[in-house]
């Protein structure tokens, strides 16, 4: 059972979580939670699976994988395995010593914890030269989700939710169409210099017949 966890849309959602907590983006999430005052990350009403969706974070492989993430965050964790991740979420992005750069995510199999529960393990990794920490966020479970689990469909909106559906997000999009854009004189360039061309080779004389 250990050699399972991680399985592979474990891996896949623990990568996308530790881009999304890392580097920019988390300076980014940072900045926008300062700003708005959205707490989609851990306020009361608040659930683990809006946040994953309004970050765009889900198993990518197919649907039901999707559909089992969403139920695996919002009822088959404990309340308390949830509240103890959001509990690590603010800590991170409220951090006021600022030495927390990140969060890193893990899952791992522990025969030690009850039978079919999972144990949420919060630790601080070993500062950097600079004095810079990533937050750890373990797993600890013996099994996997249920062959059985069909999953639940996308999280509608949180009671009291505010801010884009999809908060910051919105540069990617802009840069996206900044470069479209950018894009547009070029080609506009090159169907003109193609059109001169047309246009010199059609005002050619036909060769004089002798």
């Amino acid at each position: 059972m250990g050699d399972l966890l991680p399985n592979g849309n474990d891996l896949d959602v623990i990568n996308q979580l530790t881009t999304r907590f890392n580097a920019t983006p988390f300076s980014d999430l940072k900045k926008y939670i300062g700003k708005s005052g959205d707490d989609f990350l851990w306020g009361a009403n608040k659930s683990l699976a809006r946040a994953s969706y309004r970050l765009n974070i889900w198993p990518t492989s197919d649907a039901k994988a999707r559909r089992r993430w969403f139920a695996f965050l919002g009822r088959i964790l404990s309340q308390q395995n949830r509240t103890d991740i959001q509990t690590a979420l603010k800590t991170a992005v409220e951090n006021q010593a600022g030495d927390i750069v990140g969060v890193h995510f893990w899952a791992q199999f522990d025969a030690a914890i009850a039978a079919n529960t999972y144990v949420v393990q919060v630790t601080r990794e070993a500062a950097d030269a600079a004095g810079n920490v990533f937050l750890k966020i373990t797993l600890l479970c013996d099994h996997e989700i249920p062959s059985t689990e069909a999953g639940d469909p996308d999280p509608g909106p949180d009671q009291g939710e505010v801010g884009p559906v999809h908060p910051v997000l919105k540069k990617a999009k802009k840069k996206k169409a900044k470069k479209a854009k950018q894009a547009k004189p070029v080609k506009k360039a090159k169907k003109a210099k193609k059109a001169k061309k047309a246009k010199a080779k059609s005002g050619k004389r036909p060769a004089k017949k002798r």
